[in-house]
């Protein structure tokens, strides 16, 4: 006979008792589970094999579900802190009865956001929303999107433009900051930061004659890789002949490891403005980015970080034919 705590754990790790009752479960069978410690209750009703300190068995017991960082987090979305984010629990706006815990904030959110999502968590793309408008910093959001573009969560620009404006209409414009490509942390984060110095950033960018990738040229001139993990003689060789690849399709090959990008990114970016400037490549302008890219505000209020929304066209502004 199948166990409650084997028929919970096929659910995903938290079932109802009418579900429970509909494989014939009783009430004999439950209180047998409970008193056993194979299952718990978070809150009445409900039946989980979560330990009780897991950010989803939380959620379930205050009455909601996990959303913004916190439910990102357990899809593996790309990050520079190891620390698991401070839980954030969304109930409708119409919740009640609603079991408050020390340290874990409750947002209200729309009553149609219960219609997606899991028994535990909104939809992916609703939590993103949320999560790049309470990002600590500008890089932080767009580490999200480029980490949500690489996972699928969003498609192409115009999807990804309309999830992100859910919370608030400037931060559709970290799609252009974006822009796709990247495949890891250091890719999204050295680009952004690239981007913002001044630099013209492209992805992914294939190599002559080959069935090679580059990371990123900038300017048109620096073949950029980053080396996420320590490499093997094998993978050491590779590389090699990969800069090599890059050098004789007529661009300079840097290499960055993990550490350069993530704890000396200033020598690291200056190594790249002197190859550039060498090359007889432009030399950047500070904060100016590309035109085509949204302006970065500073914080205001709650928000750490804001993008300037499109300029209005005004009738003088309007083409005349």
């Amino acid at each position: 006979m199948t166990t409650i705590a084997e028929l919970v754990s096929s659910a995903g790790g938290v079932l109802h008792k009418r579900d429970l009752v509909a494989h014939g479960a009783t009430d004999r069978h439950l209180t047998a589970a409970v008193r056993s410690r194979s299952v718990s209750r978070p809150r009445r009703g409900w039946y989980s094999t979560w330990p009780t300190h897991d950010p989803r068995y939380i959620a379930v017991a205050v009455g909601g579900r996990l959303t913004g960082a916190s439910a990102l987090h357990l899809l593996g979305a790309w990050s520079w802190s190891s620390l698991r984010p401070p839980v954030t629990v969304s109930v409708p706006e119409t919740a009640s009865r609603l079991r408050r815990r020390r340290g874990v904030r409750v947002v209200w959110d729309p009553v149609e956001l219960s219609g997606r999502g899991s028994t535990w968590a909104v939809d992916p793309r609703d939590a993103l929303a949320r999560a790049v408008v309470e990002a600590r910093s500008f890089e932080d959001a767009v580490i999200l999107v480029d980490w949500a573009r690489d996972a699928g969560i969003v498609h192409d620009d115009d999807d990804a433009a309309e999830v992100l404006s859910r919370k608030r209409a400037d931060a559709a414009g970290l799609v252009a900051w974006s822009g796709g490509g990247a495949e890891s942390i250091l890719e999204s984060a050295a680009g952004t930061r690239l981007r913002r110095a001044g630099r013209h950033v492209v992805r992914q960018v294939p190599i002559a004659g080959t069935s090679k990738i580059i990371d990123m040229v900038v300017d048109g001139i620096i073949g950029f890789e980053t080396d996420g993990r320590a490499h093997h003689e094998r993978r050491f060789h590779e590389d090699r002949v990969k800069d090599a690849d890059i050098a004789r399709d007529g661009r300079v090959p840097f290499r960055a490891s993990a550490e350069m990008v993530r704890d000396r990114w200033r020598s690291t970016a200056e190594a790249i403005d002197a190859l550039v400037h060498t090359a007889g490549g432009p030399r950047p302008v500070e904060d100016a980015g590309n035109s085509s890219l949204p302006r970065v505000l500073g914080p205001r209020g709650r928000r750490l970080w804001r993008l300037a929304l499109p300029r209005r066209l005004t009738g003088q502004d309007m083409p005349t034919g």
